[in-house]
């Protein structure tokens, strides 16, 4: 009972150690899938969103385009103001008035004109319908405007990269105003010589902007909006969103310069956009990362648009539809985990099962040829305690008789069985004795003659496992040297049985008389069913298994054929 109790506990503990080990498995398994296939979605939604960033690029250029068109239209009618003024202005700009130049902006339909004078090494504002324009100086003016200015003022054809350039005129393109930093403007400079002055008319941004909420880039963002799961698109103006406004302005850069969102809205708001901004522009690649504004899961993603200016797309994506479907699919894994975990464990548990008790019935078949062998040993011993007195007698009888010759003789045969039976109670391992006392009783049917040396078997600590392979092994061995020497003459049947530990490897030898095996079966003679007795019922199988087991246990099996027979060794590492 408190085996069966010990086999019971153990193989309980087997099981939770495997179903924690499945359960672990799988586990791993799980999340491993979880996270690629969520990471699978959210690489989809980028490209989506790729598409839709190439979208608002083509946009930008197409509205870019328009707005080309749209500023030439407002550069001729710029001029055509400035030439309207100039008909109804003094030449002379002391003679004119701010009350006149108010008057004919508000006759003409733009929003104010401002005359310019040189000042010593300046231009400044003299004249104008605004008096914020009073007196500023062009000097420091970032970009094309105070070189476009001189050229003007020598009457030669103005010669800068950008604007619109008309006879005897130069429209700079829309930007912030010095005066009105809050204000987006298109002005247009005319001088013809006729005058010591240029006149300059200007209007807001009032058409542009209608322009592109009508046809241009806004437009596209909320069709994209509506028909898409992006919740929100921002075109960052780059230079005023970093930051870095001072560092373009001193390379003329003009477009919306003092608005950090061109294009879009942009309420979702988190500390780290400037820093994503600053890398996709850098690194000219699109940058991703996952965030949470008012209690929404969102991915913003920031692609550079590569366009004339540094403009930065940013566009977020709602994560709930992504997230809701990974819950589904992680509760969908959780069952499938629960049902392939209790059916692992039941295949387990089946399995063990079926190898405990073919375990059990390889112990409990070495077992039963160990206790008959030993039954076997113990009835030889009884049989010489029961003829001890009829040796005794015979013994006396030759004695009286002065047989001495058949005295000595008698005697050597008794001493020979008891020798016999005490080499076999030395060795220390069961099993191996209990073979041995059956080979010898069989050897002894046969008349067949065999000896054994077994020394240091007491080393050898074998379980059931190893004791039914170590059984296969000699048994197989012997009776292969029996049926080799069954067909000699019955003074020249020997077989001799070696074994022995030494340097942490077990060594047995099994040798026969006979006729030396021939080379070229050597190789032949492990191949399952070969055999060279054709009239016997040797399945050919023996030595095929030795060889097998051997091989479980990494050892190696020799075959030496001799003079006047054949030895086979084995050598098993321990």
């Amino acid at each position: 009972m408190k085996l069966d109790s010990f086999v019971n506990t153990k193989r309980l503990k087997v099981s939770i150690i495997s179903l924690i080990l499945i359960i672990l498995v799988l586990s791993v398994i799980n999340s491993t899938y979880y996270n690629f296939t969520r990471n699978e979605l959210l690489k989809q939604q980028v490209e989506k969103m790729k598409i839709q960033a190439t979208n608002i690029k083509i946009a930008i250029e197409l509205s870019q385009k328009g707005e080309k068109y749209v500023e030439g239209m407002v550069a001729q009618n710029l001029r055509t103001v400035s030439l309207y003024a100039q008909s109804n202005l003094d030449p002379d700009i002391e003679k004119v008035s701010n009350e006149k130049l108010k008057e004919l902006s508000q006759n003409s339909g733009i929003d104010h004109i401002t005359l310019l004078k040189r000042s010593g090494d300046d231009i400044i504002g003299y004249r104008s319908s605004d008096p914020k324009e009073i007196g500023m100086s062009s000097k420091r003016w970032g970009g094309h405007w105070f070189r476009a200015f001189h050229q003007l003022f020598e009457y030669k054809q103005v010669v800068v990269p950008q604007g619109e350039i008309l006879p005897n005129f130069w429209a700079g393109p829309w930007s912030t105003s010095s005066t009105d930093p809050s204000s987006v403007d298109k002005w247009g400079y005319y001088y013809d010589g006729t005058t010591n002055y240029i006149i300059d008319p200007y209007v807001h941004d009032k058409s542009i902007r209608q322009y592109q909420k009508d046809t241009g880039v806004d437009a596209t963002i909320e069709q994209m909006i509506k028909n898409t799961n992006i919740v929100e698109v921002t075109v960052f103006n780059s230079p005023i969103f970093l930051k870095e406004k001072q560092a373009y302005q001193e390379n003329g850069q003009v477009w919306y310069e003092d608005r950090e969102v061109l294009f879009g809205k942009y309420n979702l708001v988190d500390h780290r956009d400037a820093m994503f901004v600053k890398q996709a522009l850098d690194t000219n690649v699109e940058k991703t990362y996952e965030t949470m504004v008012n209690g929404t899961d969102i991915m913003k993603t920031f692609f550079p648009l590569n366009l004339d200016a540094p403009v930065v797309v940013g566009l977020v994506t709602d994560l709930s539809s992504v997230n809701s479907y990974m819950n589904n699919l992680q509760i969908k894994m959780v069952i499938l985990i629960g049902v392939t975990t209790i059916v692992a464990l039941v295949v387990f548990m089946l399995i063990s099962r079926y190898y405990t008790k073919n375990k059990e019935a390889a112990v409990q078949s070495v077992q039963e040829v160990f206790v008959g062998n030993m039954d076997q040993l113990f009835t030889t011993l009884r049989e010489q305690r029961h003829d001890f007195n009829n040796h005794m007698a015979t013994i006396n009888s030759l004695v009286h008789l002065k047989e001495y010759e058949e005295l000595n003789k008698y005697t050597k045969e008794i001493v020979g069985e008891i020798t016999i039976v005490n080499d076999i109670i030395n060795i220390k391992s069961p099993a191996l004795s209990a073979l041995i006392q059956a080979k010898i009783t069989q050897a002894l049917k046969k008349r067949i003659t065999l000896d054994h040396h077994i020394i240091n078997m007491e080393q050898l600590s074998l379980g059931a496992i190893k004791s039914t392979d170590l059984v296969k092994i000699i048994s197989n061995l012997i009776d292969n040297a029996f049926e080799a020497v069954e067909t000699l003459p019955e003074n020249e049947r020997y077989v001799e049985l070696n074994g022995c530990i030494k340097q942490d490897k077990l060594y047995f030898s099994v040798y026969n008389t006979g006729t030396p095996i021939p080379s070229e079966q050597i190789g032949k003679m492990f191949e399952k069913g070969f055999s060279t007795k054709k009239n016997s019922n040797n399945s050919g199988l023996g030595l095929f298994i030795v060889q097998r087991i051997i091989k479980q246990y990494k050892g190696k099996i020799l075959v030496m054929p001799m003079q006047e027979g054949n030895k086979f060794e084995i050598i098993i590492p321990l």
